[in-house]
């Protein structure tokens, strides 16, 4: 039993060593775009850092990506960090013309001292609710008893976009230098889940994410431990004989 313990703690601590070298990792690049965008007219800009949709003519809506431009980046832990600005642009377009939802493809280079691997597409969903310009009102007037009716009013709304961020938004996983990792989209800096942009503006805020990270065993680890079990099996074997 003791040779079996000192075996899987070797082991262990090898592990646990492979583990603390996961860290630091550089983040080199960053670059997005915008795919499989549900609903909406005269999309445009899919495959792009910049989507747009809308009227036929006159300014359009839309999402827009630009990575971090402080990169090289170094990231030491598992802690937040800036994977780019996300900005909504908000502008008066025809009802129904708004998409229900799109698709943001990143990619992404990371190196450490083992090598480096440029990796994705990491896909993080987006759901869209445009807010109508147009409104019923109901108007009401005294004469020899009430008359009341409905009327469409114009009016300058602003728009309130909802991004739902979940445990589920994360990556496939990539292996670099004997640990494998996954990306993973935490949200809108702040805290927040929802962007209030006025008719006619724009809002931008920093989208942040954190890197997980998990031990790739080593097959000399494995392989070990393996012997480690195999021998405690023998020596039994004979105890019991």
């Amino acid at each position: 039993m003791n040779m079996f313990k000192s075996i899987v703690g070797g082991a262990a601590l090898f592990a646990l060593s492979g583990f603390a070298t996961a860290f630091p990792v550089d983040l080199d690049s960053v670059s997005g775009q915008w795919v499989n965008a549900a609903g909406g007219q005269n999309v445009t800009g899919e495959d792009t850092s910049q989507i747009r949709w809308g009227g036929s003519y006159g300014d359009k809506s839309g999402y827009g990506f630009e990575a971090n431009p402080l990169l090289p980046q170094t990231i030491n832990d598992n802690s937040p960090f800036v994977l780019g600005e996300f900005t909504h642009y908000n502008y008066e377009i025809p009802a129904g013309t708004a998409i229900d939802s799109v698709d943001l493809d990143v990619y992404a280079s990371f190196s450490n001292g083992s090598g480096s691997v440029a990796t994705g597409p990491f896909t993080f969903g987006f759901a869209h609710n445009e807010t109508l310009n147009q409104a019923p009102v109901e108007k009401c007037v005294w004469f020899f008893g009430w008359h009341c009716w409905e009327k469409m009013v114009h009016s300058l709304v602003d728009d309130i976009v909802t991004v739902t961020f979940d445990e589920q938004m994360m990556s496939s996983e990539f292996v670099l230098g004997g640990n494998a990792y996954s990306l993973s989209l935490l949200g809108f800096e702040g805290n927040v889940n929802e962007l209030v942009t006025k008719e006619n503006g724009t809002t931008s805020v920093n989208l942040l994410a954190s890197l997980n990270v998990r031990s790739v065993p080593e097959p000399g680890t494995i392989g070990l431990l393996g012997l480690g079990l195999l021998g405690l099996g023998v020596s039994r074997r004979r105890k019991a004989a």
